[in-house]
Formats: structure tokens, sequence, C-alpha cells
């Protein structure tokens, strides 16, 4: 069986059940879990598959939350050294943040990393992660930020190159703009940018949070713009403030329609070079019946603990079985 490799940080990250969704049907139930905010690009993927009857490939996501780009390039490198990968199979890398705050070390070989069902879905702890490889994510340890940011951009040739000798095809994108004026100019200089994917962005936001770029905001406007946008700034071109993230006053994690218009719009053109994807369960009356009931509960969240996730997917379940699946 070919493989469609996800890598990249909290962005990609899927949930830890499997979702199994069955050939040539779609579930709305199945396909709601972990929709109180957010849905992976690779778990849309997961039921496209199905839904159009393609059984040769498998979809495996390798994304860990507070995976910056050094530890990707490790993953990756793990990756291809353990598995008998053949023809054929497929990469999507979602880049992160240049920097990540410190405490982001300790979490990635933290508990949350070696837990037995960790392990059996992602396999994380064959990974056996360096930390000398992985500070630069972390700590800035050079005397100038020009060295600083050719030490990110020679490890992004690194992911450029493990993906060209150990894929067929592969397609590589940030999360969001983490770029400097500084970066900027010498990723522009630099051998691989033509390998990864930007976009220009111009888009409403009231309030910054953790992943939007303040170098590209105005505050007299309340508008960012740039031209080296992510996932993030792509679909926020699209969506109003309240549907772009997980939650509007803090946590500006993609959320669930985020994630979806990225899929269709981007990544899904780029499998169906390879792939026959034209049956779209998109156009499903209960998933549009169910996204319409999203649109309104999600802007009511009113924060990101845990027990309010819970507590909507309660809602979610309830509303599909009694006023879609039941009506």
């Amino acid at each position: 069986m070919k493989q469609i490799d996800f890598f990249g940080c909290s962005f990609t990250e899927a949930p830890m059940w499997e979702m199994n969704p069955k050939l040539g049907e779609f579930d709305v139930l199945l396909y709601s879990m972990h929709c109180q905010s957010t849905k992976p690009v690779s778990n849309f993927l997961e039921f496209d598959l199905a839904y159009n009857n393609i059984h040769s490939y498998k979809v495996n996501n390798f994304g860990g939350g507070s995976f910056g780009n050094h530890v990707i390039k490790e993953v990756i490198k793990n990756r291809v050294n353990n598995s008998n990968l053949k023809d054929g199979n497929i990469a999507i890398v979602q880049l992160s943040a240049l920097l990540r705050n410190p405490v982001s070390f300790e979490t990635i070989f933290s508990s949350q990393y070696s837990t037995l069902t960790k392990v059996e879905k992602y396999g994380i702890n064959e990974f056996n992660i360096n930390a000398d490889n992985v500070r630069a994510d972390y700590f800035i340890e050079v005397d100038n930020m020009e060295d600083y940011y050719n030490t990110h951009i020679k490890n992004i040739e690194e992911i450029v190159n493990l993906l060209d000798k150990n894929y067929s095809k592969f397609f590589i994108h940030f999360g969001w703009d983490v770029s400097t004026k500084e970066f900027e100019k010498l990723w522009k200089e630099s051998t691989i940018k033509n390998f990864v994917k930007t976009w220009e962005y111009d888009y409403s936001l009231k309030n910054l949070a953790y992943f939007e770029n303040q170098t590209r905001y105005s505050i007299d406007t309340k508008k960012c713009k740039g031209t080296m946008g992510g996932m993030l700034d792509y679909s926020a071109n699209q969506l109003d403030e309240s549907l772009r993230y997980v939650h509007i006053t803090g946590d500006h994690h993609p959320s669930y329609f985020t994630n979806k218009i990225f899929y269709i719009d981007i990544i899904k053109p780029f499998l169906k070079k390879m792939l026959n994807l034209d049956r779209s369960y998109f156009e499903e009356s209960n998933l549009i019946e169910f996204e319409d009931f999203l649109k309104i509960l999600l802007p009511t969240k009113e924060s990101t603990d845990g027990r309010i996730y819970a507590e909507m997917q309660n809602k979610i379940t309830n509303y599909i079985k009694n006023n879609i699946i039941n009506k």
C-alpha cells in the first residue's frame, strides 16, 4: 500500500482516534468527531479517499504540537530511515515557526509524546528526537540574526532534499507567515524558495494573537497584509473572523473551516494530479446541514478549556442525531 504522509506542528496534528470512514459512504456522525473547532487537513483527505473508493493509499499524520522545523526534519528523517517506502508515496509538509517558546523544548520530550496511545497511532517514540539537533527551534544561540535565519534556511533545504529522495511527490507550505524583513530577504536569495508555496493575503483582524505576524499588521486599518502567507493566511482571506480560528479571542489555530478551504483549494488539486478525487462528499446535504449548525455554534465558544470542547461535541452529536439522521 502506498503512503500519504503529513508532517507539521499543531496545525497538522490529527486527533488520536482512527476515523475509519467506510469506502463509498459518508457518515456525518463519524465525520463530526473532533469538529468542535477544527479538523486537520489529513482528516478531510481520509474521508475523500474513502468516498472515492480509493483503498490503495494510507494516510499517516506525523504532526505534533510544539514541533519546530528542525523537529519536523528529524521526524521526516526517521520516518524514511525506519520505513520501507515504495514508489508512489506522497508527502505534505507544513513548516512551523522559526522560533518557539523555550517551554516547547521540554514539551516535545514530555510524556505526551511517549504515551502508549500516541506511540501506537504515530510511532513517535521511533523518532528518537535529538535535543542538540533541534535547539535552533527554541533558542537563539548565534551572534547575529542573519546566521540564525541561514541556519533555518539550511534546515529547510535539508527537508527538501529528504523529500526529493524519498517521495515521488511532495508539497511544502508554511502554517502561517513566519517571516521578518531580514528573513524574507535571505529567503528570496535562497535556492529553495520555489519549493515552498506561499500566498499573498489581506484580511481584517480586530486583535493580534499568537499566530499573526505583527510586522504585517496595521493598527490603523486593523488589517493583516503580506506576501509570504501560509495556510492560515490563505484561508483568512476568505473567512469572517468569527469562523477563522479555534478560539477568536486567544487561540488562533486554524478552525475546521480554515482547514477545509485550504484542503479544497490547495491540497486536493495537488493530489488530483495523482488520484481520482472527482466525487465530493462536500456536496452531501447532511454535511451542509451539519456545517450550517457549526457556523452558528463556533462563534459562541468562550473558552479553549477542554470541558467546553466536550460540551460542544455533545451539542454537535445531539444535533446530528435529532435533526439530520432521525429527522
